[in-house]
């Protein structure tokens, strides 16, 4: 599973996570409207959190109307959990190249965690966001199963986390990771690649060797957790 950490306070707007991609604004793609009012929630999200963030400051980030967004999603839940889904299609995203290679688990492991943790840093404000309503979600007291949109969530969770899963099955069955205990291992590497969502803070002048030497950092402590010699 994933690590559930208390919500930070955000450190960067939706404006310099674009500025930070370094992508000339004339030379940016036009996104499609529906996944604009996707970004605007992701970064209200990100910056006071689900509960905190209503649809007119949604509406107003886009310099729009809420009619813009009842255009494409009913209520607020249903847009968190639009944006939810983005952001789980932005992980199977990073990650399946090197899944679907042929590369022995552990340089497997290695190519899907630099990815994931290259993409936590890029898609901040959507996975700051996930984070922050799933937390919220599961401290409200709230059944699981009495929201349909939270256990469609987590069964894609789920199958993200299985990707790793296999991967470390297969690379311990090889001798390549000295782990004992799966529901240990997993959620402790996954905690390690997506920590940098709450201390990393996007600055314009970094480039993608700079995020690429963070996450490089990030996937040696994940791959020692892994390797290192029991006792």
């Amino acid at each position: 599973m994933f690590l559930f950490y208390t919500r930070c306070k955000a450190q960067i707007s939706h404006k310099s996570l674009i500025e930070v991609m370094n992508i000339p604004s004339a030379h940016r793609p036009t996104k499609a409207p529906p996944e604009q009012v996707l970004d605007a929630a992701a970064a209200c999200f990100m910056e006071t959190g689900y509960t905190g963030t209503s649809l007119d400051d949604v509406a107003r980030h886009m310099g729009a109307t809420k009619g813009r967004i009842y255009h494409y999603f009913g209520s607020k839940s249903e847009l968190l959990h639009a944006v939810r889904k983005h952001a789980m299609k932005l992980n199977f995203a990073a990650i399946q190249t090197a899944y679907d290679s042929k590369l022995a688990p552990l340089n497997k492991f290695r190519a899907m965690a630099l990815a994931h943790a290259m993409n936590m840093m890029h898609e901040q404000a959507y996975q700051r966001a996930l984070f922050d309503s799933l937390h919220t979600h599961l401290t409200s007291g709230k059944g699981v199963t009495q929201d349909h949109f939270l256990v469609e969530f987590l069964a894609e969770r789920r199958k993200f986390e299985d990707m790793f899963r296999n991967v470390l099955r297969e690379g311990k069955s090889r001798g390549d990771f000295n782990f004992k205990t799966m529901s240990f291992a997993l959620p402790t590497i996954l905690a390690i690649l997506n920590s940098s969502l709450f201390w990393y803070t996007a600055r314009s002048n970094q480039s993608d060797n700079d995020r690429q030497a963070i996450a490089t950092e990030l996937v040696d402590m994940a791959t020692r957790a892994l390797t290192a010699p029991n006792h």
